[in-house]
């Protein structure tokens, strides 16, 4: 039957409106009421291309707008698949337990790649390599894959690959992946053998001093070697396996390694003095082990000397000093002898010494020139390539130890990298730039008075507390 005019229309809406379940009401006029444009400050969406579906990699906040500020619509759980249905800025727009909003990008990974994916194809590592978390170095790295290890190949995403290691599974550079194994360098040393600390040791988690340490290995501790990479070694150890310097390593204990026999240049028993605070070592070389140190001013006995060294017995028993820091004259460049190191100033030295060697080549202590030095109540710890970014690195790490263990230490303050530190309410502030501090050094700026090859490290004197040191640092 025909309906004429309006009543055609009328029925028409009522019964669209009802077949798609919605609540049976005539609808208006299409008169619009949207405005012809959106504000300036609209987010720009743009549609995601069809089934692209990521995956989380942490447990994620699904966000009612695309903003860190936006209040949190539900968790989804790590690990979950999700359907991007858009993008804006470093934001994804997806659905999940039936809400629909906003997540970071930062920890979505995506779950099908291009054509370009491969499916347990073997490479090597060309370099010490980071294994992240995704495909892009804004990803977080969860460990380092040695130079040269054998990884299979699961995927690849525009220069990136996700492989299985011996660090576990992650994300790439393909750039440092190759087919085959490296012929123009020799192989990496991969035979086990023993080795012996000759220094209190850090272990890194990779081969090089940015690596954090995760523990000190005493002097003269036994290690199995796995191998090498250029001067550092993977070894297995009291406190774990990790990387060593192969500076301080040695094929046998130090009281079976054989006594150096150079010619004597001189026999006969003499007396010296000690023109600075040096360390002793139990053999003539700056890779044996310290044995104590030598006040300045400190009578010693020569027995022998040969090749830059002094064999003498002092306060600290009978080994080795560098000739370079003895005088035959009790006064000849050697401040009073009644100017001895403090106690804090030993409890410092003797703390770096234990954790931190390797990252520092001597300690300063008494000389004129300075009321902290002369006094014995400050000590300059001398850092070794000192211009390199990661000797500066070691260096920060020393200094923000000291800082954050100043009480148990009595550190009254520190220099370091041309910035002086006072105390917490001040920081770190300019130090030859100031106009207020180290002043007598005007016109005579260097790196050693700007203190950029050592740090400076005042004490109390006597004041340490002692007590469980914070370890935090070492991390850095």
């Amino acid at each position: 039957m025909r309906i004429p005019g309006r009543t055609a229309a009328v029925a028409l809406a009522v019964t669209m409106t009802v077949g798609t379940g919605a609540q049976a009401v005539v609808a208006a006029p299409a008169k619009a009421d949207v405005p012809k444009s959106l504000p300036s400050t609209h987010l720009k969406v743009v549609a995601a291309k069809s089934s692209v579906t990521k995956r989380t990699t942490a447990n994620l906040r699904l966000r009612a707008k695309a903003t860190a500020n936006s209040a949190t619509l539900v968790v989804i759980p790590k690990g979950t698949k999700l359907t991007v249905l858009g993008t804006s800025g470093k934001w994804s727009k997806v659905k999940y337990a039936g809400k629909t909003g906003w997540s970071s990008n930062s920890y979505l990974d995506t779950v099908t790649s291009s054509s370009n994916t491969s499916s347990g194809t073997p490479k090597y590592t060309t370099a010490n390599l980071n294994l992240r978390t995704g495909a892009g170095t804004g990803y977080r790295s969860i460990g380092v894959i040695p130079k040269g290890e054998r990884v299979t190949v699961l995927q690849t995403s525009r220069g990136w690959a996700k492989v299985s290691s011996s660090r576990g599974t992650g994300w790439a550079s393909e750039s440092y992946l190759k087919s085959t194994a490296s012929s123009q360098k020799p192989a990496p040393e991969t035979s086990t053998t023993t080795g012996y600390t000759t220094a209190n040791l850090n272990l890194r988690t990779g081969a090089g001093i940015n690596y954090r340490s995760v523990g000190v290995i005493p002097s003269g501790s036994k290690l199995t070697i796995h191998r090498s990479s250029g001067n550092w070694a993977q070894v297995t150890s009291s406190k774990g396996t990790g990387w060593v310097s192969k500076s301080y390593l040695a094929k046998a204990p130090a009281t079976q390694s054989p006594k150096p026999t150079p010619k004597p240049e001189q026999t006969q028993t003499t007396t010296a003095y000690a023109t600075v605070a040096v360390n002793q070592r139990s053999g003539a070389g700056t890779s044996y082990r310290v044995l104590g140190v030598v006040q300045a001013g400190e009578k010693v006995t020569v027995q022998s000397a040969a090749n830059g060294w002094s064999k003498v017995s002092s306060s600290v028993g009978t080994g080795y000093i560098s000739s370079s820091y003895l005088s035959s004259s009790a006064t000849q460049g050697a401040p009073s002898t009644s100017a001895k190191v403090r106690n804090d100033t030993t409890l410092v030295m003797n703390t770096v010494r234990r954790l931190f060697a390797g990252d520092y080549t001597s300690f300063g202590t008494i000389r004129s020139g300075s009321v902290g030095h002369s006094s014995g109540r400050a000590v300059d710890v001398m850092i070794p390539n000192y211009k390199s970014a990661s000797s500066i690195a070691a260096g920060d790490r020393i200094a923000q130890f000291l800082l954050d263990n100043r009480q148990q230490l009595g550190v009254s303050y520190l220099i370091w990298q041309d910035k002086i530190w006072l105390g917490p309410s001040k920081g770190w502030e300019p130090y030859s730039t100031s106009g207020k501090y180290g002043t007598q050094f005007t016109n005579n700026w260097t790196d050693n008075t700007r203190h950029m090859n050592h740090i400076h490290v005042e004490t109390f004197g006597d004041s340490a507390t002692g007590g469980a040191l914070n370890y935090s640092a070492l991390n850095g």
